[in-house]
């Protein structure tokens, strides 16, 4: 029980990650890992003024396959709206230390959104030239959005 306490925060990030690849001429062309730094809340979602802000905020690994591509060849929104901040981070920064997929070929960013009062939000990744993709990322679990 002490060891799932002490990985609790790991396994939570772990729920709230997922990535995204681009794909040109059958080859991986980025690669985007995404972790939503917002815990899944049991219940209904509501939000208040401390969340409006903190916004929303994810620790993204980017990599491209060609090493002259850079961040500024990626377009990353949430609901199609730009990021209000992006943050490089070291791989010894201690934001990743309960991040889950984390490799040594990718660079870390801590990005910040706007709030988004909705209970998904989507996370779009594209590189003009190859494609746009997008995953959603869920502030209470998936069954609560279901019809009954």
């Amino acid at each position: 029980m002490q060891r799932f306490e002490e990985k609790k925060l790991l396994f939570a990030h772990l729920q709230q990650t997922q990535k995204i690849a681009l794909v040109a001429e059958g080859d991986v062309y980025a690669l985007l890992v995404a972790t939503y730094l917002q815990d899944k809340l049991p219940f209904r979602y509501r939000f208040d003024a401390n969340d409006k802000i903190q916004g929303e905020k994810f620790v993204v690994g980017l990599f491209f396959s060609d090493a002259n591509n850079t961040l500024q060849d990626a377009n990353i929104t949430l609901n199609h709206q730009p990021p209000l901040t992006i943050t490089p981070l070291e791989h010894n920064n201690t934001q990743l230390a309960h991040i889950p997929l984390k490799n040594s070929w990718s660079q870390y960013y801590l990005i910040h959104f706007a709030h988004s009062p909705q209970k998904v939000v989507s996370l779009e990744f594209g590189v003009e030239g190859v494609e746009t993709k997008s995953k959603k990322f869920y502030k209470v679990a998936r069954y609560l959005l279901e019809p009954k």
